[in-house]
């Protein structure tokens, strides 16, 4: 089973996919991309990265059962079991799938930022912020706002160490973080839309924007928060039984 994240233990302060891969039956064995897959935007071209990424499908055979991808991963695990080989596809298992927008950038870059609040002026986190919110609305090419994005939050970080007078190879760690994850929503939103129907769809009860929601209708909304899915048993449970029961693992679209 194929997990398509950011990384396998996304350091999320909600559920991850560690703590769901611990509820499913040890039958299964998971692969998951490491952080560093996805580059830095500054230097990275996600097309080419896209395609990069994608190649690697080739060394994965047969035994793949499930491709699974999770919230702005979707299209990226819907591409990728669209590029397995086999005689039997993978079923595809999207979890909250939502696209990526430029304010998904700013929810990233926004929530990294207060973390320097306590050691930063308010007017200088209240400005950042400010900035950034400016430029969403102007930016409308994804790679271009994600690099002034880790440019300024990578001036903020150098500003808070200095504050806190510790180390700047802690800050450095931040911007990796950011940067890397910035990066992988920009190449997520270069993927192409799923060819196939999923096996399954899952919703978190959290709202989602309605040109999505329109993509699966029928998805099963769960009394689940999204900061919870991840963790959550029932989850667990609908995944095993699809992937017990067998037979069409996903048709065409």
């Amino acid at each position: 089973m194929l997990i398509i994240d950011f990384s396998a233990d996304a350091g999320r302060q909600t559920g991850s996919f560690s703590d769901l891969v611990s509820l499913l039956p040890g039958r299964y064995t998971m692969w998951a991309p490491h952080h560093g897959t996805w580059g830095d935007p500054t230097d990275t071209d996600p097309a080419a990265r896209l395609a990069e990424w994608l190649a690697g499908a080739d060394r994965f055979g047969p035994d793949v059962v499930a491709v699974v991808g999770y919230c702005a991963g979707y299209r990226l695990a819907a591409a990728f079991a669209d590029h397995l080989a086999g005689p039997k596809p993978p079923a595809l298992i999207l979890l909250d799938p939502l696209p990526v927008l430029p304010q998904t950038l700013l929810h990233e870059y926004v929530e990294a930022v207060k973390q320097f609040a306590p050691v930063l002026q308010p007017e200088v986190v209240g400005r950042a912020v400010e900035w950034a919110k400016e430029h969403v609305a102007q930016d409308h090419d994804l790679l271009t706002l994600a690099r002034r994005l880790t440019a300024s939050y990578t001036d903020l970080a150098a500003d808070g160490c200095r504050e806190l007078g510790i180390e700047t190879e802690y800050g450095e760690q931040l911007v990796r973080r950011l940067s890397g994850y910035l990066s992988y929503l920009v190449i997520a939103s270069t993927a192409p839309p799923p060819r196939n129907c999923p096996a399954l769809v899952l919703r978190s009860s959290d709202p989602v924007p309605a040109a999505l929601a329109e993509t699966y209708p029928d998805a099963p909304r769960l009394d689940i928060s999204r900061a919870n899915l991840l963790r959550s048993q029932e989850v667990a449970d609908r995944m095993t039984q699809v992937l017990a029961a067998g037979g069409p693992r996903h048709t065409r679209a």
